[in-house]
């Protein structure tokens, strides 16, 4: 009798899953595990594929984590604990936005979270108004952005981060955009970092994540 099929590789549910992780306790295929050690897998350090002949994809892989980090780090360095946290809750959050949404690219996200930050100011200086970004698209956007940081509280009231926390970290996010625009490394290129950094810094699995909401 044939054996019975190896299932999906979790991580990007393409191809077989042919590789004990133990990081993830679960079999990966060996595109996952080349590509993402130590990038969106937290491995240990007895991990039979670190070294050997598997040593050369982790090699080619640390560059990239060291310029995923670069283009975030200068603006995570500005702000406090709580702004920091929440500024690392929001790039999960972009990670699976990224993947809801297949027209989402950084110029469209750097629109949006520029006229959320815009409002966010306004608010900040007693007046309620709402900058609106030009491409009806990142129209849509800023409400998903928003409700990132929303949560309903017993009442049923909503609940978001102060705007002193808030702004700092819009303000970070879009000099974070500005910044790997500038680089021309492609079009996904800041939010393909945020998902290698989402994971390594995402909840452990089974584990629900809730909206971005920093308590003091």
């Amino acid at each position: 009798m044939a054996g019975a099929p190896k299932t999906s590789c979790p991580l990007c549910r393409a191809r077989k899953g042919r590789r004990a992780c133990p990081a993830k306790g679960v079999e990966i295929c060996p595109h996952c595990c080349g590509e993402k050690r130590r990038v969106e897998i937290d491995c240990p350090e007895d991990c039979a594929y670190l070294g050997g002949a598997h040593a050369g994809a982790w090699r080619a892989a640390r560059p990239r984590r060291k310029r995923d980090l670069r283009r975030v780090a200068a603006q995570v360095q500005a702000l406090n604990r709580k702004q920091a946290e929440l500024f690392f809750l929001t790039i999960v959050g972009l990670a699976g936005l990224r993947a809801r949404r297949s027209d989402l690219d950084d110029r469209l996200l750097a629109e949006a979270v520029s006229a959320l930050r815009k409002t966010a100011e306004t608010r900040q200086s007693g007046l309620l108004y709402e900058h609106a970004p030009e491409d009806p698209r990142a129209r849509g956007l800023v409400l998903d952005l928003r409700r990132l940081f929303e949560a309903k509280a017993a009442d049923g009231a909503t609940a978001a981060p102060d705007d002193r926390d808030l702004l700092p970290v819009l303000a970070g996010l879009e000099a974070s955009l500005a910044g790997t625009l500038h680089e021309q490394a492609g079009p996904t290129a800041f939010l393909d970092s945020a998902v290698r950094l989402a994971g390594r810094i995402a909840p452990p699995r089974g584990e629900v994540r809730g909206p971005l909401i920093v308590t003091p």
